[in-house]
């Protein structure tokens, strides 16, 4: 997966770090992360046909995606979380194949 790195503070206070390029479904997505020790997944709402939302927790901070535009935008809701977190979440998206 392409990943491209970020550091755009948005208006709620919240961090976009993270704006993937490449088009996976929510259910890859989600299933990725999954496979992340220590992500908890909370929440995940969608209109499904256009957008969606899904909230997730790893290392202690609350993380969001969203999809407009079809691209995947992740964000932290802390803009101070630390480096670490951010590039364990970076590398993992990295590993992402599509399914054969």
């Amino acid at each position: 997966m392409k990943v491209e790195y970020l550091d755009q503070r948005m208006k709620d206070g919240s961090r976009l770090f993270v704006i993937t390029q490449d088009r996976i479904s929510w259910a890859e997505l989600r299933q990725h992360l999954e496979r992340l020790y220590g992500v908890e997944i909370l929440q995940f709402i969608t209109d499904g046909v256009v957008e969606g939302w899904l909230d997730f927790r790893y290392f202690g901070q609350q993380f969001s995606v969203n999809n407009p535009m079809g691209e995947y935008w992740f964000f932290v809701a802390d803009p101070t979380c630390s480096s670490f977190p951010l590039s364990e979440l970076m590398a993992h998206l990295r590993k992402w194949q599509p399914a054969a």
